[in-house]
């Protein structure tokens, strides 16, 4: 298999962390290209619609929707299968995505997609300007109010 049909193989599929997300809906109202929807359980990320523009990620405010899994591009998890999760899956190994057919176990990290997401997204832009990147100034973890929960105030 070749470097580029290796590469066309390996999707690092944006998800949101149910045990984290609020429900707030602002990822969802900020998605430029409607990746976002959600059930009565779940907000959830259309691998399919997704283009890593990240501009979803900085105004969550609990940081929920930063979460990256390697998975086969051909095999994204499904909107009902994010619409059923509690918690999110944990990552798979190198050993599950080459039997997943993933040859070299998809070793890359999500921040290796960035720079192909630059390059979509300034290849679509008509006037020849490079879009604000957002995820270039993200923080890499929730704000500390976020990460608290607040239990047992009264009693």
């Amino acid at each position: 298999m070749s470097e580029t049909a290796t590469a066309a193989a390996i999707l690092k599929q944006h998800l949101i962390d149910p045990e984290i997300c609020i429900r707030c809906n602002t990822c969802e109202s900020i998605c430029p290209v409607q990746a976002i929807t959600h059930d009565s359980r779940n907000y959830v990320v259309d691998a399919g619609k997704c283009n890593f523009c990240m501009d979803c990620i900085s105004p969550c405010p609990t940081g929920s929707i930063d979460n990256w899994r390697t998975m086969p591009k051909a095999q994204p998890y499904t909107l009902e299968e994010q619409y059923s999760w509690d918690d999110l899956p944990v990552e798979k190994t190198p050993d599950q995505l080459a039997a997943m057919g993933v040859a070299d176990g998809g070793t890359d990290t999500a921040e290796d997609l960035v720079p192909q997401a630059e390059l979509v997204a300034s290849t679509a832009d008509p006037t020849g300007e490079t879009p604000f990147n957002s995820a270039a100034y993200n923080a890499s973890i929730p704000p500390w109010s976020a990460a608290h929960a607040y239990t047992n105030l009264y009693g």
